[in-house]
């Protein structure tokens, strides 16, 4: 929901001039964490000095500002009300011109860690882009109007634990790219950290890519983007401990850097072809914790040995990511120490204790005056002298409780003020009247010239919309895009279109593009369409999901795969032959928490006011105690468990908090069949959620069992199954759980 508020939040001080600079991404728009700005502010107080505004919108994130318009994510809201949100103020005042509110669900994410990400903003075109913690990713215009939005968790299966470590995007030429780890259908059904690129403008899939091995960790490290030896490179820390370099435009691997034995979170800086990063687990070369390094990326392959500039292990910078500026290298550990670095040589000119916790990164402006916030409530404005460091200033948070005002983000430099969040408030600090002094810099290699396009070596070719979901009979025109060898674009040529495994059939359309048009008259399938153009092969996937009424008795699919197209089955069940008949079955073979626990999506996300019908058997795990299994029904976000300890049925929506939650007493039994309802009607502004279960084959109960009235509702989301593999241990499978005669359709 968009709300345009009026009201002036508490301005404090006018007079301050309007604000011309973007600072369109958290480390700002040369992703370094400087500012080409002289300080303005050194010294502030929370009673007025140099405070311009303050508003009391809070948050754990680094706030972006575009044409004097600041944009923040945060929670927002109690109880029943507990909601996501994005949030403008007019950057001169503080007043709150919109703000989009949207609930969180499906993720084990709690409220402590709601908001995390960053924003992004594109200056060519206004919009904002915002991946919610539920996996809801927007592309909204300057007022806040949805141009589109894609449910990332739905569609994909992106994946995220209780931790809160989910990925901001970035903006680069015509792409939004964002990476998570995911889990999907296909070629796809191998987990792992990916990345994606969507057409800025549409939300079209451009490409994915994977380049990493086994993903040991979710991690929130964002990428940067370089052209280094003509080539324009997409550089990411990965969730396997390694450092990546993939050509931007495609996603294909030119460098591998191995770094860490776990996922690292800190975010890379560049300047010309030199790569820095940190983090704070255990090295890949050694058993030491923590590493701060210079790579050169100006090469190819595995770079691990040949590609270490500089190396100083032993430094636990694992959260905050480095900043680079005036050919110094400034880095914050977990301990809140802060390490200022010469950038070629790698040698520490000084050391500076801030506090005790840093996750946020810290910024530079060009006369060396740093903005850092630590965790523990300081905000902290420090000057490089050289060889030490000054204190200019230190603010500490508290409210009336005595508790700790944490600081997460990073500050903001732009136009002569600093912007930053703590968990509660929102600042905006600066000199009434007092305007900006830009002091020229050296440029970082993300302003280097690319290599001339060589159209007599094409190398890559991509099928665009690179992804889709569509419905028996829908259609859809399929691109093509050539590129040579170093990544740059050049003309397409002629392409020979086929398609593999879904059911559709494809046409050469005019200017060579290929008009698809799916089949199956209401049967899930999911394959490819390809395009040949000379000897490079270019795929698109496509999966057609039917429309309500929907029904799936499995029979007619093959035992020992999965429902073709269904999300988030890979890995996790099999179809199998239950008492002569093909059923589902949630496997419990594999003990981590990402295979014990199924959400499973039959088709994209539909508007709500539909019902979920399906029989479920849950059967005990054998031994001294019989452990049962939970199972269950999704439908519009909402999830109906049965719950095998406790012998209930639970309506529940965002289930670590829970945001809602109903339950009653079940006695339901293993072995047995139950044909199951869960139905979600919105009336009102309100969502009504019910539910009913009895053993098949018995005669339907009159009334509802259980039912729970949501004054904040989701009015859309996929259908699907859940299930939840108790008791499934590494030497012992666990709990198993059995679906058929699957049906979704409109409420009467």
């Amino acid at each position: 929901m968009i709300r345009h508020i009026s009201l002036v939040i508490l301005p404090l001080l006018s007079g301050c001039s309007a604000g011309h600079t973007n600072w369109p991404e958290w480390r700002g728009a040369e992703r370094t964490g400087a500012t080409d700005e002289k300080a303005v502010v050194t010294s502030w107080s929370q009673d007025g000095d140099n405070l311009l505004w303050k508003a009391p919108i809070g948050g754990r994130t680094t706030p972006i500002l575009m044409d004097g318009r600041l944009y923040l994510i945060g929670p927002v809201g109690k109880a029943e009300h507990l909601q996501e949100r994005v949030v403008c103020l007019d950057a001169d005042s503080g007043r709150m011109l919109w703000e989009h509110r949207f609930n969180v669900f499906l993720t084990t994410i709690v409220e402590d860690r709601v908001g995390w990400t960053s924003l992004v903003g594109d200056p060519e075109t206004g919009y904002v882009y915002a991946h919610g913690t539920g996996g809801m990713f927007y592309c909204f215009d300057r007022d806040g109007n949805v141009i589109w939005r894609r449910s990332l968790t739905e569609m994909y299966n992106r994946v995220s634990g209780y931790g809160g470590r989910v990925q901001s995007p970035i903006i680069d030429e015509d792409r939004v790219i964002i990476s998570f780890i995911s889990a999907n259908w296909g070629d796809h059904r191998v987990p792992g950290h990916r990345y994606l690129a969507m057409d800025k403008k549409t939300g079209d899939v451009i490409w994915w890519a994977k380049p990493g091995v086994k993903h040991l960790d979710a991690t929130y490290s964002i990428p940067a983007v370089a052209v280094i030896n003509g080539v324009r490179q997409l550089i990411g820390a990965n969730g396997d401990g390694h450092i990546y370099g993939m050509k931007a435009r495609t996603g294909e691997m030119l460098w591998d850097f191995k770094l860490s034995k776990r996922g690292i979170n800190s975010s890379v800086v560049v300047d010309g072809n030199y790569v820095y990063a940190s983090h704070s687990e255990e090295n890949y070369t050694t058993s030491e914790m923590g590493s701060v390094l210079c790579i050169d990326a100006s090469l190819t392959g595995d770079i691990t040995e040949r590609g270490l500039v500089w190396r100083k292990d032993g430094i636990t910078a694992g959260y905050a990511s480095p900043a680079i500026a005036n050919g110094r290298l400034y880095v914050a550990d977990n301990a809140a120490n802060l390490y200022c670095m010469d950038a070629k040589s790698g040698r520490q000119l000084w050391e500076y204790r801030m506090g005790r916790v840093t996750k946020g990164s810290p910024t530079i402006t060009a006369d060396g005056v740093i903005y850092v916030g630590t965790v523990n409530g300081r905000f902290l404005i420090l000057k490089d002298a050289g060889d030490h460091c000054e204190e200019l200033d230190v603010e500490s948070f508290s409210v009336p409780s005595g508790a700790i005002v944490e600081i997460y983000g990073s500050p903001i430099v732009a136009d002569g003020r600093v912007y930053f969040m703590t968990r509660y408030d929102t600042y905006c600090l600066g000199r009434a009247g007092g305007r900006a002094m830009v002091a020229g810099r050296s440029r970082t290699g993300q302003g280097a010239a690319e290599a001339e396009p060589d159209p007599t070596k094409p190398a890559t070719v991509l099928v665009v919309p690179g992804e889709v979901t569509l419905s028996p009979g829908e259609k859809v025109q399929f691109t093509t895009r050539l590129f040579d060898v170093n990544g740059r674009r050049i003309d397409s040529r002629p392409a020979k279109w086929s398609v593999g495994g879904v059911q559709g059939t494809i046409e050469q359309g005019e200017g060579g593009d290929g008009d698809f048009a799916a089949g199956g008259e209401q049967q899930f399938s999911a394959g490819v369409v390809q395009a040949m153009v000379g000897d490079l092969k270019g795929t698109a996937r496509v999966r057609v999901s039917p429309t309500m009424p929907m029904k799936a008795d499995f029979d007619d699919m093959a035992v020992g795969k999965t429902p073709p197209g269904w999300v988030g089955v890979g890995g996790k069940s099999q179809l199998v032959t239950v008492d002569g008949n093909i059923a589902l079955q949630k496997l419990a073979e594999q003990p981590s928490v990402p295979f014990m626990r199924m959400y499973a999506y039959s088709g994209p996300p539909i508007a709500g006011g539909y019902t979920v019908q399906c029989d479920l058997m849950g059967k005990a795990k054998e031994g001294r105690r019989k452990t049962r299994p939970d199972m269950g029904l999704i439908n519009s976000r909402y999830e109906l468990i049965f719950l095998g300890k406790e012998r209930a049925l639970r309506i529940v929506s965002w289930s670590p908090i829970p945001r809602l939650q109903k339950e009653v007493p079940f006695d339901w039994k293993t072995d047995v069949w139950y044909q199951t309802k869960f139905r979600v009607d919105i009336r009102d502004g309100q969502g009504l959620i019910r539910a009913k279960a009895w053993p098949r084959g018995e005669t339907e109960p009159r009334d509802w069992q259980v039912e729970v009235v949501d004054p904040c509702p989701n009015t859309e989301g996929s259908p699907g199954l859940y299930g939840y593999s108790k008791g499934t241990t590494a030497r012992k499978h666990g709990a198993p759980t059995f679906y058929d005669n699957y049906q979704v359709y409109a409420n009467d």
